[in-house]
């Protein structure tokens, strides 16, 4: 995935870090409702796309 250049990192810290740790712990991931749309939008279209192409 390639990201816009004005992208940059910023520190996490609260109630996001303590999620993302034990995240990390737990071997799991943090998702919000965005990126579970998102993920959805691109399973669909991969099948579709693998469906017409037999």
């Amino acid at each position: 995935m390639k990201y816009p250049l004005q992208t940059e990192s910023k520190p996490v810290s609260g109630i996001a870090a303590k999620k993302l740790l034990e995240a990390i712990d737990s071997g799991g991931a943090v998702v919000n409702d965005q990126m579970l749309a998102l993920a959805k939008r691109l399973a669909i279209r991969r099948r579709r796309k693998a469906l017409k192409n037999g």
